[in-house]
């Protein structure tokens, strides 16, 4: 009998996430080929092995000791958008990539880093809201505590096991301005054995001809970034910033239940955020024989201030006066995947069951004429996935996704093969 992968003891455990099941954050080393896959204009719920309409992706790791960390990754892919229909997605400049490369010093628990990885900033399994695992990576050096542990310091202890990451880089798919950057914090803890907490923020700032000095920035790291207020104009605003906080109550004596969500502000008001983007939703696992599943039905509301009847007009979510291009990267969301003005209910289910690994979630919800991916009205979504472990070094598996909205249908088939190492 074939062992089952480490995400099928996140199962059991109930620490499952979007981060290590339907997103691919890391993936084992090995080299994976897939034929066709999803264009830029699908949301990507589950995350294809190979980004877009079919490549081949490597990795490997190198080094992996206590002092340092080489993982090297690369790839090439056809991701492309359909342009069927608006609004439209740009396809990125670029086919091949880095993905999953990493160049790591260790110390303490902690790592200072160079990295191409994807980021899961949140417990959603449909999607996070301000730095999603769909996204592709931004190249980034940081500074992050990886592994949740509780801290030795007095003063620490109270926040239990926690983890944290500081990033800075640059991204791609931006012309006016060019090449901005991105800055990203978050910091994770779990005062209580059942109860976790995660605070997030997330920055988009200079880029080619606007300010880049230590003054710009550290106006943006206070909050200061509102035209109108403390001296700042549209000429010298820092730039575009999310923030907001999120949870996971683990219910129920084997903590197979979950309670989660995530506040997520599009806007800054006295030093705070506000406007907030919402996602709600419960999570339940059981065994039937020799199977093991694990349920949810999550709610996200991406309509700046609607999920609490706030007077914001439509139109902000993951929109900027000073990026024209939005919060994306390679003309991708950086944040939830059906990006924004719109509201999504979803209804999931991974099993497994001996070799076989499945996931499939259905969607349903409504768009705003100011969507920036669907066209106004009714949307509907069907995202499945299905691997089989067919030895220890190799893997089948397919996945497909299929999305309506008022204007057209989207459909992609991927298949793909993994020899691991």
């Amino acid at each position: 009998m074939i062992p089952p992968p480490a995400s099928v003891h996140r199962v059991l455990d109930g620490q499952a996430s979007r981060g290590t099941e339907l997103a691919v954050i890391t993936p084992p080393d090995g080299l994976t080929i897939a034929p066709d896959g999803p264009s830029v204009d699908v949301p990507w719920i589950i995350s294809p092995f190979v980004r877009g309409r079919g490549g081949v992706q490597w990795l490997q790791t190198v080094v992996d000791q206590p002092q340092y960390l080489v993982r090297l990754g690369a790839g090439w892919a056809d991701v492309q958008p359909t342009g069927r229909a608006a609004p439209f997605q740009i396809a990125p400049g670029r086919g091949w990539n880095l993905d999953g490369t990493v160049l790591a010093g260790r110390f303490d628990g902690g790592e200072l880093y160079a990295s191409v990885q994807r980021r899961n900033w949140g417990p959603g399994w449909t999607g996070s809201l301000i730095l999603d695992g769909a996204a592709p990576p931004v190249a980034a050096v940081g500074l992050r505590r990886p592994v949740s542990t509780p801290s030795d310091n007095p003063w620490l202890q109270w926040m239990g096991p926690w983890s944290a990451d500081v990033f800075f880089g640059r991204l791609f798919g931006h012309d006016a301005p060019v090449r901005p950057a991105l800055i990203g914090m978050r910091l994770q803890i779990q005062p209580f054995s059942n109860f976790e907490l995660g605070l997030s923020r997330t920055m988009q700032w200079g880029g080619r001809g606007r300010e880049e000095d230590v003054k710009t920035l550290l106006r943006a790291l206070v909050g200061w970034d509102n035209a109108g207020s403390h001296g700042v104009t549209v000429e010298n605003q820092p730039g575009n910033q999310l923030a907001g906080f999120d949870w996971r109550l683990q219910l129920g004596a084997d903590r197979g239940d979950a309670f989660y969500g995530q506040m997520i502000g599009e806007d800054e008001d006295h030093g705070l955020p506000t406007a907030y983007i919402f996602q709600a939703g419960l999570q339940t696992r059981w065994t039937v024989r020799d199977a093991v599943l694990l349920g949810f039905v999550e709610y996200n509301d991406l309509i700046a201030s609607h999920a609490y009847h706030g007077d914001r007009p439509p139109g902000i979510t993951y929109t900027s006066s000073v990026f024209k291009r939005g919060y994306t990267h390679d003309g991708m969301p950086l944040g939830y995947p059906a990006g924004g003005d719109v509201t999504l209910t979803s209804v999931g289910l991974l099993a497994q069951i001996a070799a076989v690994q499945m996931a499939l979630v259905l969607s349903h919800g409504n768009a705003l004429p100011t969507s920036q991916r669907f066209s106004a009205g009714p949307i509907s979504g069907f995202n499945g996935s299905l691997q089989l472990n067919v030895d220890s070094r190799h893997q089948l598996g397919a996945a497909v996704w299929w999305w309506r909205d008022t204007a057209e249908r989207q459909r992609a088939l991927q298949l793909w093969l993994r020899f691991l190492l």
